[in-house]
């Protein structure tokens, strides 16, 4: 999808900023990318058929300032949203920031002129997480420039384990030479089909990049949203899990990844089943009865049970009960812990 525009613009760096129903979120998230010490560079606004007022406030920005780009369309999900923003953009550089988020305020110069220094393919950077009471956490991390392709891979299949360093799998956390992208044609997969494209997505990007670099400061800020997708109950989450399982296994399987590589994809599944069984159990839609059955639905699941066969590593022992509990389809018991655990 691809709209009328100055093709003769050169800018240095284009953000492309998915928006659906964020209209309590968006303008903290402007006001970032607007106060930065960069010229030259396009915000790129892909409203997803928001049926709030996100639209009104994405035209509001685009008929004040020359930069704000926004594209109308039907509603695709996140992963097919930032496609159209990759496809509509003309900086070298190329970020994702979602719309319920904001990034550190002046602060592109100095990641630009590192990418640039050092003809990045892709840049990974820190993250601090913005907690619902309003306090910051800190990243932590501690980037390894030792870590070759593979391992980096491996990073990217799934949530950091305890011993893990750092974090490289989501889309939003880092820098992109757009031309590398286009030249290895890197999109997003749809999230109808998939659960946490931005892990396929990173993966590709590690095994395709030829230089790879870490910017050693902190540019995103993650948002503790409840209403986000992240946090909202779907019915049809868990079968999205086995496909991206299966997705993550072709990906070990291309890339001939050691046992010790894949060990986030194994407990990103049974993470994945956990947030499944929390939602269930946190829903106001559904009685006792209803809950049950959906969680002994889920352990019954032909799918989901040759996953949990294959699965050799959980990184705690909360999700090495939940596989026993599961593969007894003990329901019942499941359901009590998710009680105990969120309530």
């Amino acid at each position: 999808m691809l709209i009328d525009g100055n093709d003769e613009k050169n800018f240095l760096l284009s953000i492309v900023v998915p928006v659906y129903n964020v209209q309590k979120y968006l303008d903290r998230c402007m006001d970032s990318l607007l106060n930065q010490n960069i010229e030259n560079y396009e915000i790129i606004l892909v409203d997803d058929g928001a049926t709030d007022n996100s639209g009104l406030i994405c035209d509001k920005y685009s008929q004040e300032y020359f930069n704000v780009k926004v594209i109308h369309k039907k509603n695709e999900g996140l992963g097919l949203t930032r496609n159209v923003g990759i496809d509509n953009s003309k900086g070298q550089y190329i970020m994702f920031v979602d719309s319920d988020d904001y990034i550190e305020k002046n602060c592109l110069f100095g990641l630009y002129q590192y990418v640039k220094k050092n003809n990045s393919d892709v840049c990974f950077f820190h993250r601090a997480k913005y907690l619902k009471n309003g306090v910051v956490k800190e990243s932590q991390e501690i980037f390894d420039s030792k870590c070759n392709t593979n391992e980096l891979i491996g990073l990217c299949l799934g949530e950091p384990l305890k011993k893990d360093l750092f974090e490289i799998g989501p889309a939003w956390k880092a820098i992109y030479n757009r031309k590398f992208l286009q030249e290895k044609n890197i999109k997003f997969k749809s999230e109808r089909e998939i659960l946490s494209e931005d892990y396929i997505f990173s993966a590709e990007v590690c095994a395709k990049a030829n230089v790879i670099c870490f910017y050693d400061k902190t540019i995103y800020y993650y948002c503790d949203n409840e209403q986000s997708l992240t946090n909202s109950y779907r019915s049809d989450r868990y079968k999205k899990a086995v496909v991206l399982y299966k997705e993550m296994h072709k990906i070990a399987e291309k890339y001939k990844l050691t046992n010790n590589e894949i060990l986030r994809m194994d407990n990103n599944f049974l993470i994945n089943m956990l947030v499944c069984f929390k939602h269930i159990s946190l829903s106001s839609g559904m009685n006792k009865r209803n809950k049950l059955s959906e969680i002994k639905k889920i352990c019954k699941d032909e799918d989901v049970n040759g996953v949990l066969l294959k699965i050799t590593y959980a990184d705690s022992l909360s999700l090495k009960i939940l596989k026993k509990l599961m593969l007894k389809t003990n329901s019942r018991m499941i359901y009590i812990l998710m009680r105990l655990r969120y309530h």
